[in-house]
């Protein structure tokens, strides 16, 4: 018997996509935060145990939130096993518009066809479009090539949340659709491991938490300078 801990904060894709947006919209620093939780707990699955197991079917819907933004992968149905010795195993295709291309086009998984998966979830959340979106122009309907066409035109700030109340610094934005884009490069040997991943996202977190620690010091100091000014004054009027 399988026991699951109790999670009540929805999921990612309600978060997402408006099924929880009477609570809000998540924030840059939980969705990093969720990401990071998502790529430890892949990182486990794919490094840590033998044999290996590849989950096959991430995508946002099965990424469970508690009440802290922490994230639970949920959903192993399409799980499989995987021996440290074997490259791949052939096996029916399952899954959505999250699937690596290698594993729709011949049915071979390993773990690189997760970290795919989770390519297009970090994507997903970086600008809040589904994976694949048919009511939107031809050249705007699939996440992943939209991506590509906006960083190859230097129009990579362009791409994210306009829900998001406030925007994440340029170095954070960047580098978190730089991974996204390792994560799903079409040839599953170039992708980084999932422990490659969390490191890069840890930076991600880092940066973002520089630049607002920076931005807070820049309008503690912008406020003592308008104190200063207005004493004075205070002290010319007198």
């Amino acid at each position: 018997m399988l026991v699951y801990e109790y999670v009540n904060n929805g999921n990612l894709e309600q978060w997402l996509h408006g099924a929880m947006g009477q609570h809000g919209i998540l924030s840059w620093e939980s969705r990093t935060k969720i990401l990071l939780g998502t790529a430890k707990a892949l990182a486990y699955l794919h490094e840590a145990i033998d044999p290996k197991v590849v989950h096959r079917d991430i995508k946002s819907s099965n990424i469970l939130i508690d009440t802290e933004f922490n994230s639970k992968v949920s959903d192993f149905g399409l799980a499989k096993l995987l021996d440290s010795d074997a490259s791949h195993i052939n096996t029916r295709v399952m899954g959505t518009w999250y699937v690596a291309p290698e594993y729709a086009n011949s049915g071979m998984l390993n773990e690189k066809s997760d970290i795919y998966s989770f390519g297009v979830v970090l994507l997903e959340c970086i600008t809040a479009r589904d994976p694949v979106d048919y009511s939107k122009p031809a050249d705007e309907s699939n996440l992943v090539e939209w991506l590509k066409m906006m960083v190859s035109t230097k129009r990579a700030e362009e791409v994210v949340d306009p829900g998001l109340e406030v925007k994440p610094p340029k170095r954070a934005l960047k580098r978190a659709i730089l991974v996204g884009l390792k994560c799903v490069d079409p040839d599953a040997d170039k992708r980084p491991k999932m422990s490659h991943v969390v490191q890069m996202l840890e930076a991600v977190q880092k940066a973002y938490q520089e630049d607002e620690k920076k931005h807070s010091q820049m309008g503690s100091i912008d406020l003592e300078s308008q104190q200063s000014v207005e004493e004075l004054s205070n002290s010319a009027d007198v």
